[in-house]
Order: structure tokens, then C-alpha cells, then sequence
């Protein structure tokens, strides 16, 4: 039951945010891109707001939070303006960038750019992060905790949060609670900043940095002396008035937007999966890569057991092959993950470069598109037939590897191996959907593959960086490479949603950007 209703709120407050955006964007007139431009102003925020609140607590002037902290309402109020600067002045930046290309006219341009803002806050704070908090509690359920080396105040809070994990796992609902308040907050603020460049006044972004200063500087001070109920009831408190401002500011007049219905467009976009799955089978892509993981899978236990005996049949490198030590089925997993990581790396680029710069290049994008196709069902179906066959391709690839370990070492445990394999499909689709971006961007197959090698790359090197090197997708290779072995592999949630997230911020802008092009 724990698992299920965490899995629930983790999934809410990743898709929440998005649902609510596609209903906006369904119902009037506007772009994709203004939810991406907030996506950039909240991320773009903490580029300096976490440095500053560093540099604060160094120099003392935010102290300790607790119940028995000196100075709690001090420490309380600089970080509630600390967050309200700090996010204000991203979204001034923002509008400012909106306006100067007269991309913000109307109010629901402001509430999308807010919902773009609180979403991917929802997303990283209450999905990523939530599911990772949740992962490493529930590895220690069963642990002695005194052995693992925390203060009493350490251990008395995680005894806390075990306890009312275990036994009231419905509170875990209270941070879905939580993340709407926080949606509806940024929405209001993004209006009142939207408000002050379309009426030329300073008192809305002024009012802004106060609304949220109120709210977060309430939030810390609360939580230190009410239950989380209390907390959450407050702070919709807090955030009622501007969600009541909110909807009696709404015009009455809006442009809706004119077009298919959803059902007519979901059925569509099932119809070009299947010619985009139809196009991969005649190109023989889908044959390709099928075989490609095939022959990884075959090969990778083969080469781990048979690597020792192959220098030993080398003139001068049989004194090399006794340093070799007796291959294991850990070595036939690792090679297999090797392979895979190396050369499928590669063929996810290629094979996806030009599916979209391709069909621009040559023109067959501007007659598909003047069928009754949306755009976002182009694109989409592009990444579902891509994922399709990357999955077919792991699943046979991994069961190859599972048999051939099995035959040449000892069985592996299938169920987390199979669960590996999952990790490493899921792996494979954060590449898929840069490449994916990349293309969109591009104007030919050529710049395409730039782009989504450049794209890539710097996923590679963020995951280098050991801070946050659990939410991109080299931790889910890290951690698909102990499954199936022996020994407990503990369960990464964060790593999970975080990639999972990736995903959906690829897709969403390059839906944004695609449908701003001419074709």
C-alpha cells in the first residue's frame, strides 16, 4: 500500500502540472512555448537564488531552522524574500523577453508562463525529489538506525518520517496538496508580473516579491511549530486571495482555439505510429537495430568467458592472461552494459537524427502537415515508434544475455535483470528525446546530428558532476548494471523520476519550437 499511493503522488505531481497545461493550451489560443519560457525562468532562478542562500548561511544572516533555533523568524523572512527576488526577477527578465517579441498579449499567455514556473517546481521539488526522499527511507526501514551514525535530532526526524511512512502512508498526499498550492501561487505571481508589463507599473512585481516571501517565509516558520495539516491549511490560506484574484481578473471574452477534438486527435496520432512503425520495418532500421542488441546480448557473455583463453592463444600475451582473474557472471552483465552504453549510444543519434530535419529538408513534413495532423502528433509518434523499437530491441537483447549468462556462469536473478533492462530502455529514450530536440531545431540531417551529439554530451557531462549525477541518465546504467546479481541493489526513485522528467521537457519544447516553424 506504502509503494502504491507513493507511486501515485510521485506520478501526480509530475504529470499535474502538464495535464493542466494541455488543458489551457486546448482551450485558448496559446503557445507551448510561454510554458517552456516559465520552465527557464524557475530554473534560471536557481542558478543564483541557491548560491545567495549559501553565501547568507556562510556568513551567518541565515541561521539554523528548529523550533529552538535563534532568530527562526529572522532566518524565516530572508528566505522568503530570498525565493521572492530571486523568482520575480527571472519572470521580469522573462516578460521582458515575452513582450519585446509580442508573445504575452493576453492573461492566459501569464498563466501558462505560470504554470510552466510551478510545474517543473512540482515536477523537480515534488516528484525528483520526493521520490528520492521516499527511495532512501524505505532502504533503511528495516535497519538499525543508531548504526548509521546521525545525531539525536537526525535520528529522531528520520524515526519521525519512517514511522509516518509505514503507518499513515495517505500523508504522503499532503505534498501532492502542497505542489497545487505552489502551482497556484506561481500562476497568480506570473500574472501580477505580466499585469505590471502590460499596465506599465511597478506595484504588481513589487506586490509579487511580497505574496511569495509571505507564503515561503510562513512555510518555514510554520512547519516548526504545527503539524503538516496545519502547515498546508495555512498556506492555502495564504494563497486563496490570489487565486480568488485570479479568477475574478479572467476576461469573460476569450479566444478559444478552433480545432479537433482530443479523441480525434489521439486516434491520429495513433495512426501515424503505425505508419512511422510501418517505416521503420521497410527501411529495415527497426531489423537493424533489433539485431544490433541481439548480437550484444549473445556476444557480451562470450567475450567475458572465452576473453582469457582468446590472449592465451596470442604469441606473447599468454603471461597477460593469467592476470586475467576467473571471469564471473558479473563481468558477463558488465560487458554486456559496456557494449550496449557504447555502441547503442551511437545508433540512437544516428537513427534519430533526421526524423524530423529530414523530412524538412526534403519536404515530405510540409505535406504530412497539411493533412489534419497536429503537430505535437507528428513529433510524438516520431518518439513513440522510436521507443517501440528500442524496447523490442532491449527486451530480445537482454533475454539473450540472460540465456548465455545462464548457460555459460550461473543463473541471474530474472526479474531485476529484466528490470535492468527496463533502465537501459529508459536510457535509451533521454538520448532518443534530445536527438528528437535536436532535430526539430535543425534545418537539415546534418546540423541534426550536431545538435543532438552536442545535446548529449552535456548530459554526459552533467552526469560526471557527483552532486547531481543521480539524476541523469548514467545512473540509470550505474544502477541496471548491479541488477540481476547477487546482493541487494537499493531502489533509486529519484534517478527515475528525474529521467523521467528529462524526457518530458525534451518533448515539450520541442512541440514548443516545432510549432512555431514554418514549414
Amino acid at each position: 500500500m506504502t509503494i502504491t499511493l507513493s507511486t501515485i503522488a510521485v506520478l501526480l505531481m509530475i504529470f499535474l502540472p502538464l495535464g493542466l497545461a494541455i488543458w489551457l493550451r486546448r482551450r485558448f489560443d496559446v503557445p507551448w512555448v510561454l510554458f517552456c519560457l516559465g520552465i527557464l525562468t524557475f530554473i534560471g532562478s536557481q542558478t543564483y537564488h541557491i548560491p545567495i542562500n549559501n553565501w547568507l548561511t556562510d556568513l551567518g544572516v541565515i541561521g539554523e531552522i528548529g523550533p529552538d533555533a535563534p532568530n527562526l523568524w529572522r532566518t524565516a523572512v530572508i528566505l522568503g524574500l530570498s525565493a521572492g527576488l530571486s523568482e520575480t526577477i527571472a519572470r521580469v527578465l522573462g516578460y521582458w523577453f515575452l513582450f519585446r517579441r509580442k508573445l504575452a498579449d493576453r492573461f492566459e499567455d501569464g498563466v501558462l508562463v505560470g504554470l510552466g514556473h510551478g510545474g517543473i517546481e512540482a515536477m523537480i521539488i515534488g516528484g525528483v525529489f520526493t521520490a528520492g526522499s521516499l527511495s532512501s527511507l524505505w532502504a533503511i526501514r528495516d535497519m538499525d538506525l543508531s548504526t548509521l551514525g546521525m545525531t539525536a535530532a537526525q535520528l529522531t526526524a528520520v524515526s519521525t518520517q519512517l514511522t509516518a511512512l509505514q503507518e499513515t502512508p495517505w500523508l504522503i498526499f499532503l505534498a501532492v496538496f502542497e505542489r497545487l498550492i505552489a502551482i497556484t501561487l506561481h500562476v497568480t505571481l506570473s500574472v501580477l508580473v505580466w499585469r505590471a508589463f502590460k499596465t506599465r507599473q511597478v506595484w504588481p512585481v513589487l506586490l509579487a516579491v511580497a505574496y511569495h516571501a509571505l507564503l515561503d517565509g510562513t512555510a518555514v516558520y510554520a512547519a516548526q511549530f504545527l503539524d503538516a495539516i496545519w502547515v498546508e491549511l495555512l498556506l492555502l490560506a495564504i494563497a486563496l486571495p490570489g487565486a480568488i484574484w485570479l479568477w475574478r481578473s479572467w476576461p469573460t471574452a476569450t479566444k478559444t482555439q478552433a480545432g479537433l477534438g482530443w479523441q480525434a486527435e489521439v486516434k491520429l496520432w495513433g495512426t501515424a505510429v503505425l505508419h512511422e512503425l510501418k517505416l521503420q520495418w521497410r527501411t529495415r532500421r527497426a531489423l537493424v537495430m533489433v539485431a544490433v542488441f541481439v548480437l550484444f546480448g549473445l556476444a557480451s557473455p562470450l567475450l567475458a568467458k572465452f576473453t582469457p583463453e582468446l590472449l592465451k592463444s596470442v604469441p606473447g600475451a599468454e603471461q597477460f592472461a593469467g592476470l586475467i582473474p576467473e571471469p564471473t557472471a558479473t563481468d558477463a552483465v558488465a560487458q554486456y552494459i559496456k557494449n550496449l552504453t557504447q555502441f547503442g549510444f551511437v545508433l540512437v543519434i544516428l537513427l534519430g537524427m533526421g526524423a524530423v530535419a529530414g523530412e524538412k529538408d526534403k519536404g515530405t513534413a510540409a505535406i504530412i502537415l497539411s493533412k489534419p495532423l497536429p503537430r505535437w502528433a507528428f513529433l510524438l509518434s516520431k518518439f513513440a515508434a522510436q521507443g517501440v523499437v528500442y524496447f523490442v530491441a532491449l527486451l530480445l537483447g537482454t533475454l539473450a544475455t540472460y540465456y548465455y549468462t545462464l548457460v555459460l556462469f550461473e543463473p541471474l536473478a530474472l526479474g531485476p535483470f529484466l528490470f535492468g533492462g527496463f533502465l537501459l530502455w529508459l536510457w535509451t529514450l533521454v538520448y532518443t528525446a534530445v536527438t528528437l530536440l535536436g532535430s526539430t531545431i535543425a534545418k537539415s540531417i546534418g546540423s541534426g546530428a550536431g545538435l543532438a551529439l552536442l545535446g548529449a554530451v552535456l548530459l554526459l557531462i552533467l552526469g560526471g558532476i557527483p552532486q547531481v549525477a543521480q539524476f541523469f541518465p548514467g545512473a540509470l546504467v550505474s544502477w541496471a548494471a548491479q541488477l540481476g546479481l547477487p546482493g541487494d541493489v537499493p531502489f533509486s526513485g529519484g534517478s527515475l523520476a528525474a529521467n523521467g522528467v528529462l524526457i518530458l521537457v525534451f518533448l515539450i519544447t520541442a512541440v514548443a519550437l516545432f510549432e512555431r516553424q514554418e514549414i
